[in-house]
């Protein structure tokens, strides 16, 4: 059986201050209460004590009791008040963080350049005969979180979850929306499938508990899964939605190679 109610969080704080006035309240009832018990004997001068010594004593006693109670109104209001600030501080670097997340989005190159990148590189890996793969990584933002500020957040945060887990040759693009591009230059299809598992590792830590968005990372590799540039373009392509697709005529400059 509970005897107290349940306390919300939501109102903690008003919970907080109404005990802080009971608290007060009792300290002045029962300082008031001992200060008239008190009283008679104040008054009256006994052969140990003489008068003026019981009235400076209880005046003082009466003084120290009210000087307690306003003390400790006065610590309740500043721990108030700290707690009022350091939650508008949190707000604000909240609001930054998000602010630096969608500016990292902002910055990052479109699909174009991810197409003039691939062909560079495509050419260095066949003049030296070494490995090249690309990673498509597509994402979902939860519902929750659609609407447009908290989604380029969102977005932001995986770009940057992505980041972290390239090397410094590597580069990231943007192909279309919520869709991302990597090249990996020398990275043979095995090599690709444990950066895959990294980029998961991170985007799922990204992702959070709440699961603010949902992911899937496929990975095409030269020579083993496309035998040019035109290919890898065509496997890259093939995976993104064609209503969002950054550059329109993506596709038409494709077919026409």
């Amino acid at each position: 059986m509970r005897v107290f109610d349940r306390v919300p969080s939501e109102n903690l704080d008003r919970r907080e201050m109404h005990l802080i006035l009971l608290a007060c309240s009792a300290i002045v009832v029962l300082a008031a209460g001992l200060a008239l018990f008190m009283y008679p004997v104040v008054i009256s001068e006994t052969a140990l004590t003489s008068a003026r010594t019981m009235s400076a004593a209880f005046i003082g006693f009466c003084v120290l009791s009210m000087l307690l109670a306003v003390y400790l109104v006065d610590r309740q209001a500043t721990i108030k008040r700290l707690r009022r600030q350091l939650a508008e501080e949190r707000s604000r670097s909240s609001e930054a963080l998000k602010q630096a997340s969608a500016d990292l989005l902002e910055t990052l190159a479109n699909f174009s350049s991810f197409q003039d990148q691939l062909t560079m590189e495509y050419r260095r890996a066949a003049a030296g005969k070494q490995n090249l793969s690309v990673l498509v990584i597509a994402t979902k933002v939860h519902a929750a979180f659609s609407e447009a500020s908290l989604s380029l957040s969102v977005q932001g945060d995986a770009a940057k979850a992505i980041s972290r887990k390239l090397r410094e040759e590597d580069s990231i693009y943007i192909l279309t929306h919520g869709h991302f591009g990597v090249v990996l230059p020398g990275v043979d299809s095995l090599a690709a499938r444990r950066v895959s598992s990294r980029l998961e590792e991170g985007l799922a830590d990204a992702a959070g508990v709440s699961n603010r968005f949902s992911f899937t990372v496929h990975a095409i590799s030269y020579p083993e899964q496309a035998s040019s540039a035109h290919d890898l373009e065509l496997a890259v392509t093939g995976l993104l939605p064609e209503e969002n697709l950054n550059q329109p005529k993506a596709r038409e400059a494709l077919a026409s190679k």
